[in-house]
Formats: C-alpha cells, structure tokens, sequence
C-alpha cells in the first residue's frame, strides 16, 4: 500500500530527558539504539501532537525528571499513519503498533513491521510520519527521520524550538 505524503504545520511536544536539554533536536538516541519506527543507525525525532501525549511517551510507566519543550513543525512530506480517531489508519499500521518490535528485532533477529513500513516511506521520501501513541490511546506522535532547525541549512521538515528565553540553550 502506497501512504500519500502532505504538508504539515503544526505544534508538537517532546519531553527530553534533563542531560539532554540543550540538544532538543537531536535525533542521536533514536539513531544509536532504534526505536519504534526508526533501526538502530537511522536518526529519528519522536514528537508529540500534544504535551499530555509527549509526557505519556517519555515516562511508559516509569517516572524520571525530564524537560517539556515545545516545537512548531513546518514540513512538505508527512505520511499520515492516523484515522480520525487518532488510531491506525489500516490494518498494516495497526499490525506494525501490536508488534513487539523490540523482541522481533533483538531476539528474533528479524526485521520489524514497523521497520519494514519506515524504510517504505523514506524511500517514497517521506520527511516523517504521524502515528497512533501507543502510551496514549488518542494521542498521536510525529516521527522524523529527516528535519532541520528553521532559519538554518538543511534538508528535510524544518523544526523551530519555542525557547523564547534561551533556557535550551549551554550556558557559558
């Protein structure tokens, strides 16, 4: 099945963990370990469509101090993964979110679902795609596998941290 690819512009949330707060826009994490919808070796941005959402996601049931920040997303090329009611939008999406993809790819040795629909759309040129929560049934996250800060060089959707007092920023 082909996912049609549109533009996007909305605000998104992500809670990072604290020691990671001056680098909002590092996908580095996704990239060293995987994630749902990205392989180990492939950046990826997990954000969130809303902050109830972002917190859902960054806590999966263990409390641990974090930093809420929050992004505006200008892209041309998102798959759209969600119905209306914020679930999967067909059976292969619903089928990649019930896949123990941790399981199927370190202890099956075996290449996910979620995986095999990732490098799909990439190679369709997806920019990153909006996808059901799994921690918050409702909610919905946004996956980018490929973006840039607005205002600088690069390909991709362009994110622009909302840090009006530069609390994101190293001090010096």
């Amino acid at each position: 099945m082909t996912y049609a690819l549109a533009s996007l512009s909305l605000p998104l949330w992500r809670m990072i963990a604290i020691r990671h707060q001056f680098s909002p826009t590092s996908g580095e994490g996704a990239r060293l370990y995987g994630g749902r919808w990205n392989r180990k070796g492939c950046s990826a941005l997990y954000l969130a469509a809303d902050a109830v959402t972002a917190v859902a996601e960054y806590y999966q049931g263990l409390p641990k101090p974090g930093t809420l920040v929050p992004y505006q997303l200008d892209a041309g090329r998102i798959a759209d993964l969600t119905d209306a009611a914020a679930g999967p939008c067909d059976r292969r999406v619903a089928e990649a979110l019930a896949a123990n993809w941790k399981a199927v790819a370190l202890l099956e040795d075996k290449t996910p679902p979620n995986w095999v629909l990732t490098e799909e759309l990439i190679a369709a040129g997806a920019e990153g795609a909006l996808v059901p929560s799994v921690q918050n049934p409702g909610g919905r996250n946004l996956v980018l596998w490929q973006w840039h800060e607005k205002g600088q060089q690069g390909d991709g959707a362009a994110l622009t941290v909302l840090d009006p007092d530069a609390a994101l920023r190293p001090p010096r």
